[in-house]
C-alpha cells in the first residue's frame, strides 16, 4: 500500500471539478437554511466520510449491483420530497423541541446527503481511481473527500450569506420547494435511467408526484396562517 501525492492531486481535481455546480451543493445551501452550520458541515462531513470509505474499499463491486442503485435512487427521490414538506414545519414547533435537534439536524443532512451522493458521478469517480489504483487507496480517499468538502463548503457558505439578507421564513420556503425539486429531479433520473421507462412514462408519474407534494404543502401552508390567525384572536 503506497501513498502517492499525484494520485491524490488528480483524484482532487477530477472530484471537485465534477461537485462544482453539482446538485448536491444546492442541497447544501438548502440545509444551510435549514440548521445551523456546523450542523450542516458535520452532517456532510459523515457522510463524505463513509461514501468515500465505501468507494475506496468496495471499488467497483457495489457499483455492479444494480438492484441496489434501483432502489436507492427511488428511495431518495421520495426522502427528498418529504424532508421539503417537512422542512415547512413552522420555526416556533421546531424550537419546543430544542433536546436533540443538534443530532437530528445531523443525521437528516447525513442522510440526505448521503442519498444525493450514492451513485453518483462524483462516488463512481472514486470507484473508477480507487480501481485504476488499487496500490493507493489512502490517496484516493483523501484526494476525494477534501474535494468534496471544498465544494460543498462552498455551498454552505453561499447559503449562510443568503440567510443574512433574505427572511428566514422566506428561505425556509425556497429550502423546502428546493427539495421537492431536488426530488422530482431525482425521481425523473432513477425512472429514466435506473427503471428504464420511457419519458411519457416517467413524465406521468413524476407529475402526479409533484401534484400530490404540491396539495400537501399548500394543505400545510394554509393550516400554519389558521393557526396564526387564531392565535392572534385569543391573544386579543
Amino acid at each position: 500500500m503506497n501513498f502517492d501525492i499525484g494520485v491524490m492531486i488528480t483524484t482532487f481535481g477530477m472530484v471537485l471539478l465534477m461537485e462544482m455546480g453539482d446538485k448536491t451543493q444546492l442541497l447544501v445551501m438548502a440545509c444551510a437554511s435549514k440548521y445551523k452550520a456546523r450542523h450542516v458541515f458535520a452532517g456532510i462531513l459523515i457522510s463524505i466520510i463513509v461514501l468515500n470509505l465505501l468507494a475506496v474499499l468496495l471499488g467497483s463491486a457495489l457499483g455492479g449491483i444494480k438492484v441496489i442503485q434501483d432502489i436507492v435512487k427511488a428511495a431518495a427521490s421520495l426522502l427528498f420530497i418529504v424532508f421539503g414538506l417537512l422542512s415547512l414545519r413552522k420555526e416556533e414547533e421546531e424550537a419546543t423541541c430544542s433536546t436533540g435537534t443538534s443530532t437530528g439536524a445531523i443525521i437528516t443532512v447525513a442522510l440526505a446527503f448521503f442519498l444525493a451522493e450514492i451513485g453518483d458521478k462524483t462516488q463512481l469517480s472514486t470507484f473508477s481511481f480507487s480501481a485504476l489504483y488499487p496500490d493507493s487507496p489512502a490517496s484516493v480517499f483523501i484526494g476525494s473527500t477534501v474535494a468534496l468538502l471544498i465544494a460543498d463548503c462552498i455551498g454552505l457558505a453561499a447559503g449562510a450569506v443568503a440567510l443574512k439578507y433574505i427572511p428566514a421564513r422566506i428561505m425556509t420556503l425556497i429550502s423546502s420547494f428546493l427539495f421537492i425539486i431536488f426530488g422530482l429531479a431525482s425521481e425523473w433520473s432513477a425512472l429514466r435511467n435506473n427503471f428504464g421507462m420511457d419519458e411519457s412514462q416517467a413524465m406521468i408519474i413524476v407529475g402526479v408526484t409533484a401534484t400530490v407534494a404540491l396539495l400537501i404543502a399548500a394543505l400545510m401552508l394554509i393550516f400554519q396562517k389558521k393557526q396564526v390567525k387564531n392565535s392572534c384572536h385569543t391573544t386579543e
